[in-house]
């Protein structure tokens, strides 16, 4: 009974982890045009998607990533829907997890590697690279200003999610681990 009730529980916080991604994404977002198309987003939609992975492992975390991307594109169209974008967006939930997967403790270290380790591979790599097989935007021109969109996005989730994170565990929402 009490595995269930705990599966219950991490399915619940997903879908509102999914459901504040797609708000903060479609709704709360900038979009930039620094190359005069739309090549870089400030937005704190990877936030969720990252908490996601760091609680409940690598699965969940991909699950809301790439659920989250596709309801952005699905309420918030800007522009054609590309399901390539929301292949790697399971990666920003995916990659983190990894980390968290036997329900490791959250310090800062190991929070810092695995959201540097998500963001670097799915927006710095994967994402520049789509840009410029699918727009035909310049790599070199492009990948300085996501590089700057990065250095504080970076910095800004490893701090949110670390102090989240213990809040979270006072309310009863725990990691893989603890639910036996």
């Amino acid at each position: 009974m009490m595995r269930v009730q705990f599966q219950t529980k991490r399915i619940v916080v997903c879908g509102l982890l999914c459901a504040i991604g797609v708000v903060l994404g479609g709704l709360l977002s900038v979009p930039a045009f620094p190359l005069g198309v739309y090549s870089v987003k400030i937005s704190l939609a990877n936030l969720p998607v990252i908490l996601s992975g760091v609680l409940f492992g690598p699965l969940y975390g991909a699950i809301v990533g790439g659920l989250t991307d596709f309801l952005q594109a699905l309420l918030f169209p800007k522009g054609a829907f590309v399901p390539w974008f929301t292949l790697v967006s399971t990666l920003f939930g995916l990659i983190p997890g990894l980390f968290f997967r036997h329900g490791e403790k959250v310090t800062f270290p190991r929070l810092a590697a695995a959201v540097v380790s998500g963001q670097v591979v799915g927006s710095l790599l994967l994402n520049t690279l789509l840009m410029v097989w699918l727009y035909g935007l310049p790599f070199w021109s492009l990948l300085p200003t996501r590089l700057i969109n990065q250095s504080i996005m970076i910095p800004l989730f490893v701090v949110i999610i670390y102090l989240l994170v213990p809040l979270l565990e006072r309310h009863g929402v725990r990691f893989p681990r603890q639910e036996h």
